[in-house]
């Protein structure tokens, strides 16, 4: 037994022995690799792209929007802007609009000896009723104070997006953007100036004289002699950013300046160039936190006086033509830098602008903004000469008035609106937003002696009257940020 007894216990430590060895002889666990290791420099959401000292950030959004006589399917320009916007017919346009948008933005960021490299992008698309589109409306560098490639423009201040889910009339470039090429100098206690070179904001010189046979059509721009861009759009500004929130003046200089002098669509080679002219703008805008008043509360505003340069009071949106509206009566009114005739110097249109808001924060989760805007363009009277006397002694029927209508180019609108928004999650919210428009149309009485049906004149051929318009749009939205 006692020999048993020797042999089972040598064998068991033997075992304990050998699985011990064998343990021994095991690799050691090893500790997680980091490969993804967030980047707190920036912000929320940034993390270093794995092997690089880069940050990077990866956004977006999904939205959902419905609208309600927005525009039909050109409900980025609003309901008076463009050709195939407004109540024209049953044909054209829609009356109500389901549209879908999704976002995605890439943010990346390093440091340098000169400051932090940025570079940043957007792309996504857009379905309104059943018609998609893709878009990139950003997509630009940043280093050492400098900007290249497209961004929003320097002239801006005031913001639609902030306040509105309209595209409702002011300068701001907004979700669009602009090409540009600018420098901005800080000059110490929130205080920089910026020089910019932008993409030119034309809307056209138009050629009034009464022997040419280009035709000018409601809901377009007045643009037939508009010279090729010569040189950007020079832009400037001076801004303070300071705890209370941003003070900004800007200026704008844009060439005006017309091609050839045209009969119909032939130059008149003894004409020469057309006219050389600048034009010019000047704003001055500020937001600021109203605390004051009531926690989370805010205010913008911004002034805009433009001639020769009429998109740096109204831009938004910047493929939008002139205003259009059928009613019992026509509202009308037709933007252009300016007008010319065969020979003839230009004179430039001059138009005032004025944005303002206000945001009340009733809890943490529910705003309410109030929002309006005030646009008046103004021919001058030898603009309005050029451009009624060709009206009325037009060869063509896209629009002709009659010899003996009253006649004048000058046209205002105004808008006002408010949108409530609930901010169910700090990245997703449901919102309304109601806008009223009314036009002071350019033509007020004037008598239509012809008019094609053609484009946006669908069952509106013949004759008319020109009186002021006026339309309530609504829209709801709900949207989710993929990452803020």
């Amino acid at each position: 037994m006692k020999m048993v007894k020797s042999l089972l216990l040598g064998s068991a430590a033997g075992l304990v022995a050998v699985a011990g060895a064998q343990a021994a002889d095991l690799p050691v666990k090893a500790k997680p690799v980091e490969y993804v290791k967030v980047c707190s420099l920036y912000g929320a959401g940034f993390y270093y792209i794995p092997g690089t000292d880069t940050c990077i950030k990866i956004g977006g959004y999904v939205r959902a929007q419905y609208y309600y006589n927005g525009g039909g399917q050109n409900v980025s320009q609003g309901v008076f802007w463009g050709a195939t916007s407004g109540e024209q017919s049953r044909a054209n346009p829609a009356d109500a609009t389901l549209r879908t948008r999704a976002v995605m933005t890439m943010d990346t960021r390093t440091q340098t000896e000169w400051g932090t490299l940025r570079t940043y992008y957007l792309m996504g698309f857009t379905d309104d009723n059943g018609t998609s589109s893709l878009y990139a409306t950003r997509g630009f560098i940043q280093f050492a104070g400098f900007t290249f490639g497209k961004a929003q423009s320097f002239y801006d201040l005031y913001s639609n997006p902030a306040v509105s889910y309209f595209a409702f009339a002011s300068s701001d470039t907004g979700d669009a953007g602009t090409n540009l090429a600018a420098y901005t100098a800080q000059l110490g206690n929130g205080v920089s100036a910026t020089i910019s070179a932008e993409t030119p904001r034309r809307v056209g010189i138009f050629n009034g004289s009464t022997t040419a046979t280009n035709a000018i059509v409601l809901g377009s721009n007045l643009n037939n002699d508009t010279g090729n861009v010569r040189w950007p759009d020079v832009v400037a500004n001076i801004r303070v950013d300071q705890a209370w929130g941003s003070f900004q003046v800007m200026g704008a200089i844009h060439d005006a300046s017309a091609s050839y002098n045209f009969i119909g669509t032939n130059p008149l080679t003894t004409a020469g160039d057309g006219d050389d002219k600048i034009g010019w703008a000047v704003g001055v805008g500020a937001r600021v936190k109203t605390d004051f008043i009531s926690r989370g509360d805010s205010f913008q505003f911004q002034v805009n006086y433009t001639e020769g340069a009429t998109r740096y009071a109204v831009f938004t949106q910047p493929g939008a033509g002139s205003a259009l509206r059928y009613g019992d009566t026509i509202g009308a009114g037709f933007f252009a830098d300016g007008i010319t005739t065969n020979g003839g110097s230009i004179d430039l249109v001059k138009v005032f602008g004025v944005n303002a808001s206000y945001e009340h924060v009733w809890t943490p989760a529910l705003k309410t903004s109030v929002y309006g805007a005030y646009i008046n363009v103004d021919y001058g009277d030898a603009g309005n000469t050029a451009a009624c006397n060709y009206l009325k002694a037009a060869t063509t029927t896209s629009l002709r008035l009659t010899a003996g209508s009253a006649c004048d180019m000058d046209f205002s609108f105004w808008q006002l609106g408010s949108r409530t928004q609930w901010n169910i999650r700090p990245d997703f919210y449901l919102g309304v937003d109601v806008l009223y428009t009314q036009l002071s149309t350019a033509l007020e009485g004037a008598n239509v002696a012809a008019m094609a049906a053609t484009g946006s004149q669908v069952g509106r051929t013949g004759t008319g009257v020109f009186g002021d318009q006026d339309a309530l749009s609504v829209t709801f939205r709900a949207h989710r940020d993929i990452v803020p």
